[in-house]
Formats: structure tokens, C-alpha cells, sequence
């Protein structure tokens, strides 16, 4: 079994029980996952779920998009930034807990926010270039889509369309 194959089962369980628990919103979408926590613990919640939740959406628009061979170069430039940031975010969160003066976490926070600014850069250039190099039906997934998983990461995921044919998050 391919890991395609893997990721899609395990995005058509979790489509399923968040269908079932939630049948107007996207169980996708941080909202759902936010108000699905009974605690209410947000911050820890979403620094939880957003590497999975950024995987499956990269993953879902691999697989949408239907690339061909000259593509997939600029693809996985794309991919690449993103889940180089995905990985980032992960170093950054025990990094920052593990400063022990106010003064080092103030370092350590404009550091980590230079960083995060050159990974958005980055990513925004691949995707631009990704972009430029699709055809006019894979452009209006992408319009939709690719720039989703960067949203998620920088906190600006309102639940957005995540397949063709999805519905939105309804307020």
C-alpha cells in the first residue's frame, strides 16, 4: 500500500466521523476542531492538528491537481517549503519553552518570527512559480487550494474549500 493510499484511508475515516459529528461544518476546518476539544484549550489544539491538518491538504491537492512530469519539479519545491515550515513550527514551540529569562524569550521569539517571514517568502515564491506553470483547469483548483496550507500555517485557515465539490465552512 502506498503512502497515498495510507493518507487517503486515513482522510476518508476522518471525513466520515466528522461528517457524522458535524453535517453543516467541514471537520476540517480549525473551527471544527477548536469547538470538538471539550476542554477548550485552544492554543494547544491547534498547534496539535495543524501539521496533520496541512499533510492532508497538501496531500489532497497533489492528487487534485494531476500534475504532469514538467510540473512536478516546481511541485515539490512548493511541498518542500511548506512542510520545511510545517517542521519549523514543530522545533519552534520546544525551542521557546526552554528559555529561561524573559529577555532570551523575547530573543527567541523575534528569531522565530524572521524565520517564519523568510519561510512564508519562500513559499510564496514556489507557489507563484508553481502557479505560472499550470494549466487553466488545474489553476482553478489552485485558486481555490494552494495557498491554504500557508494560511493554515501562518493562523489565517477559515475553514476554506479543501476538495472540488467541497462546501465551505458555514458561519
Amino acid at each position: 500500500m502506498t503512502w497515498r493510499n495510507v493518507l487517503a484511508t486515513l482522510v476518508v475515516c476522518a471525513v466520515a466521523m466528522g461528517a457524522a459529528a458535524q453535517k453543516t461544518k467541514d471537520a476540517r476546518s480549525l473551527e471544527s476542531l477548536l469547538k470538538s476539544n471539550p476542554r477548550n484549550d485552544d492554543a494547544r489544539l491547534v498547534n496539535a492538528n495543524i501539521p496533520e491538518l496541512v499533510t492532508i491538504r497538501m496531500a489532497q491537492l497533489e492528487e487534485d491537481l494531476i500534475l504532469t512530469p514538467a510540473q512536478l519539479p516546481l511541485w515539490n519545491k512548493y511541498r518542500s517549503n511548506v512542510m520545511q515550515m510545517v517542521e519549523d513550527m514543530k522545533r519552534a514551540t520546544r525551542i521557546s519553552a526552554s528559555e529561561s529569562t524573559a529577555p532570551k524569550r523575547f530573543d527567541g521569539l523575534a528569531d522565530l518570527a524572521r524565520n517564519r517571514l523568510t519561510a512564508v517568502e519562500d513559499i510564496v515564491d514556489s507557489g507563484k512559480a508553481l502557479y505560472a506553470a499550470l494549466t487553466p483547469e488545474q489553476k482553478a483548483i489552485a485558486d481555490r487550494r494552494l495557498a491554504l496550507p500557508l494560511a493554515t500555517l501562518t493562523g489565517n485557515d477559515a475553514g476554506g474549500e479543501t476538495r472540488a465539490g467541497a462546501s465551505p465552512a458555514k458561519p
